[in-house]
């Protein structure tokens, strides 16, 4: 009888998912400290920097919600943190063209 080396197992999987989250974490925030350098030293626009974090995060979150491990209660603090981030963002907007 031939025993056969397993590749990959349960473990292996959680491992490899863990190391791509800090990856992930370790690059959005990297590229957080690059935008918070352009915008304060530099007087740069950092939006095609938020366009990569921001759509990371869509790309990863539609993947899970096709996948059905986002519950319902994940899509909607989702949404409400989206409608007040753009409103604090409008605010914010206005403020500035005031003053």
């Amino acid at each position: 009888m031939i025993n056969k080396m397993v590749d990959k197992d349960e473990r292996t999987a959680q491992v490899e998912n863990t190391s791509y989250k800090f990856g992930y974490l370790f690059i959005a925030f990297s590229l957080l400290l690059d935008i918070a350098y352009r915008s304060f030293f530099r007087n740069e626009a950092p939006w095609d920097l938020f366009g990569i974090i921001i759509l990371g995060g869509f790309v990863t979150s539609v993947y899970q919600y096709q996948q059905k491990v986002i519950g319902k209660s994940w899509v909607r603090a989702s949404w409400l943190t989206v409608l007040i981030a753009f409103v604090l963002g409008l605010v914010i907007a206005l403020v500035a063209k005031i003053f």
